[in-house]
């Protein structure tokens, strides 16, 4: 049995390491159409309904950054990804990473812990929770969660970096969703909500996030976008992040300055269906 998990071990991390290399690809190539530079470009790997262990494995291919949007799906599994690379392990069980040691005593070769991002819609009864292992939360619509999240790193010793959801689909209201079903607040509410976070204690703007709006063009939503993060700039020039694209539309987002790439599907495969 052991030889069997091994060996299907062995080929999910070729299939990790194939999909990741694809992305690469891609991201360099519309960096290049952009005529941008692909080193601009991080890739966030959304690992939401995958397991520890895929996590694991693209950390040891040399990922950095992974991002969950349910914190009740995310807490046991930064848990699960810490313990394994304390332990010394730097792929699933029964595999190695690139240093070919796995297990206890493989210590020197472990790579460093993941960057975690929270990207979904946030409670203000979650923010406690999430801030105590997430490094970024990319979903900050509202005034109420920037208190939230500022109240909550507080009393973790924590420094969140924040990057404000902007909703792409409609002008009006930060609170319901547009008519897409996208979350986010509306354009004309960022500069309130970046002064928020600009004085909050425990947090660090760092930039904006969106959502293609359903059944529209993506590359005419995320130059919106664009103008949005550009206006952000010239009252919080370090707020130079912009998060958008995912695996059907990174190449529309690179080409509108993305610099931060949530891609899933095109790295783990078709979503498995959350409980």
């Amino acid at each position: 049995m052991t030889k069997i998990t091994g060996e299907v071990a062995a080929r999910r991390v070729e299939e990790l390491a194939a999909n990741r290399a694809r992305g690469r690809a891609r991201g360099a190539a519309a960096a290049a159409g952009a005529g941008r530079d692909p080193a601009e470009l991080t890739l966030v790997a959304v690992s939401k309904t995958y397991p520890a262990a895929d996590v694991l494995a693209l950390r040891a291919l040399g990922v950095t950054d992974f991002a969950e949007n349910r914190e009740q799906e995310a807490t046991p599994k930064v848990a699960e990804v810490a313990a394994r690379l304390a332990a010394g392990e730097i792929g699933p069980a029964g595999t190695a990473g690139p240093g070919g040691a796995v297990g206890p005593g493989a210590a020197a070769g472990v790579p460093g812990p993941p960057v975690w991002h929270f990207v979904g819609q946030l409670q203000r009864n979650k923010a406690r929770a999430v801030a105590r292992w997430a490094d970024w939360v990319q979903s900050v619509d509202r005034p109420e969660l920037v208190a939230a999240l500022d109240r909550a790193a507080s009393a973790h010793g924590r420094e969140l970096s924040v990057c404000l959801q902007v909703r792409l689909d409609s002008p009006v209201g930060a609170l319901a969703p547009g008519p897409s079903g996208r979350g986010g607040a509306a354009p004309a509410d960022i500069p309130r909500l970046a002064e928020l976070v600009a004085q909050a204690r425990a947090l660090r703007l760092v930039g904006v996030m969106a959502v293609a709006p359903l059944g529209q063009p993506p590359q005419p939503a995320f130059a919106r976008l664009r103008a949005v993060a550009e206006r952000l700039w010239k009252e919080h020039p370090q707020a130079r992040a912009i998060s958008a694209g995912m695996s059907g539309d990174l190449e529309a987002a690179v080409a509108e300055g993305a610099t931060h790439l949530r891609i899933g599907t095109a790295l783990f495969g078709e979503r498995r269906p959350v409980p």
